[in-house]
């Protein structure tokens, strides 16, 4: 690849605002290492280029992006402002958003340095750039490093915008993502976050068009004894939920990398970032048992804790399912942590489905609760169901979700009372320390706990996973 010198591209200076999952934050990373072998340099002020990494996951997360956009335009009102990430590639109408110089649509790479230059020096608007995929790893933070391993998603969950956002499955080499995070490991990061759209499938491919799919064809309401009216959709898969805990869908592929990972030399530790139940295979939950370089954690989504609500999201299990590999995985490990996500509110939510959700989610004890209260997004089937919950509604069941997640949290963390951890160092302040666990718990805690270190507390620790004792 050509490397712009100060000859070819004036010096100019960037600011990357991130919105959403781990994706977008590895994507940011991508680009940002792109500017920066372009000729720019970062900037926390001021900055000549501002680029928004929107989040398109659902209205509320659209609208946070429009609010950022906004944010960048008063913090420097001369700065050129880009928009990337998810919001472009599901909203035609962003063409037209206020304040926008440069719209940058995901997964193409060809262009950038180009567009960027052209928008760094001409005073026209320039609505179309790609954002990148190959640039080398931008290290901007010693603490975790993400790296993005695969992207595109095709469950079509009846709520969810993704699919078109991202597109169709895809994913890295195995040679690549080694070669990748040996460089990370190398330039200091200790813990390495595994991420993906859908991390799960890993190394599968697909040759399903997505166009062929038309989410503005919805049905008319039908009765509420019918629960199930996504079949309607014109081109839409409604897929049977899985019931046998026994079994998971086989995919080695990312068990196969795994092994390559924990294998480098002088790796800390990896984690797994969001991956569904259903892919959580025993290959899989055997090799987490077993190493002591896979942290004890799983983020698996929920969603919901009625059966009823599970088949109107197009949800790929049902709740015997969910919790019956939620028991073998504790099984193999006890203590490991579990997190979760949960929407309250969709369409058909009666009372007696969130009381089933909050009863199931105390059966299970996950270790911590995201609450988001159901938010539409036109282009969804979801959308234009009938039976929609009101906001007030909404929001008192986030509530009661909310502070139940908080006080299953604590009763986690108390669990690791006396013990040994291993915690990678976030923030140092004066004598005490601010890090995260494997367990993925954050831990406040004294310089005196630290185990076979005589040194002080100091910002070199920054990145670091060090031995504590939890007094």
């Amino acid at each position: 690849m050509k490397i712009y010198t100060r000859k070819s591209i004036r010096r100019r200076s960037y600011k990357i605002y991130t919105l959403g999952c781990k994706v977008n934050q590895y994507d940011s990373g991508k680009l940002a290492g792109e500017l920066v072998r372009a000729g720019f340099i970062m900037a926390d002020k001021n900055a000549d280029l501002a680029i928004i990494n929107s989040c398109a996951v659902t209205k509320t997360a659209m609208i946070k992006s429009g609010r950022m956009v906004k944010l960048a335009g008063k913090e420097n009102p001369k700065a050129k402002i880009a928009l990337a990430g998810c919001w472009p590639r599901v909203d035609d109408k962003i063409i037209k958003l206020e304040g926008v110089d440069l719209v940058l649509k995901a997964n193409e790479v060809k262009v950038i340095v180009e567009k960027i230059k052209k928008l760094s020096f001409d005073n026209g608007r320039i609505r179309e750039i790609a954002s990148p995929a190959n640039a080398e790893p931008a290290m901007t933070n010693k603490s975790r490093y993400f790296i993005k391993v695969q992207d595109g998603c095709e469950q079509f969950c009846s709520y969810c915008i993704i699919p078109y956002a991202r597109g169709k499955l895809k994913s890295r080499g195995e040679r690549e993502v080694v070669n990748e995070i040996k460089q990370a490991v190398k330039a200091g990061y200790q813990e390495i976050v595994l991420s993906g759209i859908h991390l799960g499938l890993y190394g599968k491919e697909s040759s399903l068009s997505l166009r062929a799919i038309d989410f503005s064809v919805i049905p008319a309401p039908e009765p509420e004894s019918r629960v199930q009216p996504l079949e309607q959709v014109s081109g839409l898969r409604v897929r049977p939920a899985m019931t046998n805990f026994n079994c998971a869908p086989r995919n080695d592929n990312l068990v196969s990398l795994i092994k390559k990972i924990i294998k480098i030399k002088n790796l800390g530790r990896l984690r797994l970032s969001s991956i569904e139940i259903t892919e959580v295979t025993d290959k899989l939950i055997n090799l987490m048992s077993k190493s002591d370089k896979i942290c004890k954690h799983l983020h698996a989504p929920l969603q919901s804790g009625s059966d009823k609500i599970l088949k109107l999201m197009n949800r790929p299990y049902n709740i015997k399912y969910f919790a019956g590999r939620i028991k073998r995985i504790r099984r193999a490990m006890p203590a490991i942590a579990i997190t979760t996500d949960v929407i309250v509110g969709f369409p058909g939510e009666t009372e007696k489905d969130f009381r089933e959700t909050e009863k199931f989610i105390k059966l299970m004890k996950f270790s911590r609760l995201h609450v988001f209260p159901f938010s539409a997004h036109e282009k969804t089937p979801a959308a234009k169901l009938p039976n929609q919950i009101e906001e007030k509604i909404k929001a008192r069941r986030a509530k009661i979700l909310r502070k139940l997640g908080i006080k299953l949290a604590e009763d986690y963390k108390n669990k690791f009372k006396g013990r040994n951890l291993e915690v990678a160092i976030e923030q140092v302040k004066r004598d005490r320390l601010i890090g995260k666990t494997e367990y993925y718990f954050d831990i406040e805690f004294d310089k005196k706990q630290i185990i076979g270190r005589k040194a002080g507390a100091d910002n070199s620790l920054i990145g670091r996973i060090i031995k504590i004792k939890n007094n």
